[in-house]
């Protein structure tokens, strides 16, 4: 199993940077503030971009696009998974299977910013409008509370 040496650096970058974002508004907003789009651009960047790209495709080649993806446009619980705890091993995203190692971000970001997170991802590359909702951050994270390692794409493909 590869852990990409550029992932692992920005992972611990982004684990010792503030934990405020910027509103519309441009004021400074706690984890507590509702979800926006400019809270969950700025939690991409910050925490995604670096193996997804800025624009999804992650044309490296090292990481799975998100643009277009079946991941990205399927359960709202899958996903959240994947955020919440990271995921391992192989994973087939179009034709072809990536065998790496996401981190998850559960630790670091509250409901709120989990949701403002993926609602961003989905609205820009997974053709559905309909945001995620904190309370169904808050559902899934209580369910997985006591995992205490990466999902699996065999693990989340058995669960509803």
């Amino acid at each position: 199993m590869k852990i990409l040496p550029v992932l692992a650096l920005l992972f611990a970058l982004g684990m010792t940077a503030a934990d405020r974002v910027q509103t519309k508004s441009g004021s400074a907003s706690s984890s507590t503030s509702g979800p926006t789009v400019i809270s969950g651009a700025t939690h991409y960047e910050r925490f995604c971009s670096g193996c997804h790209g800025s624009d999804g495709l992650a044309s490296d080649g090292e990481a799975p696009p998100l643009a277009g993806s079946s991941w990205v446009s399927g359960s709202e619980a899958r996903l959240i998974k994947i955020a919440l705890h990271g995921l391992r091993g192989p994973i087939q995203v179009g034709d072809k299977i990536y065998d790496r190692e996401m981190p998850g971000l559960g630790r670091r970001l509250s409901d709120r910013e989990m949701a403002a997170l993926l609602s961003f991802v989905r609205n820009r590359w997974g053709a559905s409008s309909a945001a995620i909702k904190p309370a169904t951050v808050t559902r899934v994270r209580t369910e997985a509370r006591n995992r205490q390692r990466y999902w699996t794409v065999g693990e989340l493909l058995a669960a509803p």
